[in-house]
């Protein structure tokens, strides 16, 4: 199996150097890249081309909703997987309009996450339950 490219975009550092450092654990997932905005972290996906994205909604400097919409229009292969703290309608449907492949919350744990971007790289996506349960 190839390594599964990753570029995770969140603007708390502690998060994204948190799941990085988890996620570079797993030995088919390769962290290429990472943003603490939306704008930066569309640039770097469109530069690095990765197979899965780790994407945080609310952000300065451009939201996460933005990012995905840039990024699905310009790499359709390319899996955007929302992680975030919000689980409200105003946020779910908007990102999954905007292209967004998955939805978890950051209550999930490290293993589930490292698992949801494994099934997104191999086509399968992954709703939060508790968004389902809305």
């Amino acid at each position: 199996m190839n390594q599964i490219r990753l570029v995770i975009v969140d603007d708390h550092d502690v998060v994204r150097k948190g799941i990085k450092t988890y996620l570079m654990t797993e030995d088919e997932i390769d962290v290429v890249g990472e943003a603490s905005s939306g704008h930066e972290g569309a640039d770097i996906v469109l530069k690095e081309k990765p197979d899965v994205v780790l994407m945080d909604l609310i952000m300065e400097n451009g939201t996460g909703i933005e990012a995905t919409q840039r990024i699905v229009e310009q790499l359709p292969d390319c899996k955007v997987i929302i992680l975030t703290s919000y689980y409200d309608d105003e946020k779910v449907f908007p990102a999954l309009e905007a292209g967004a492949f998955s939805y978890m919350l950051k209550t999930s744990s490290a293993d589930e996450i490292a698992e949801a971007v494994k099934k997104a790289a191999n086509g399968e996506n992954v709703i939060e339950p508790k968004v389902l349960v809305k």
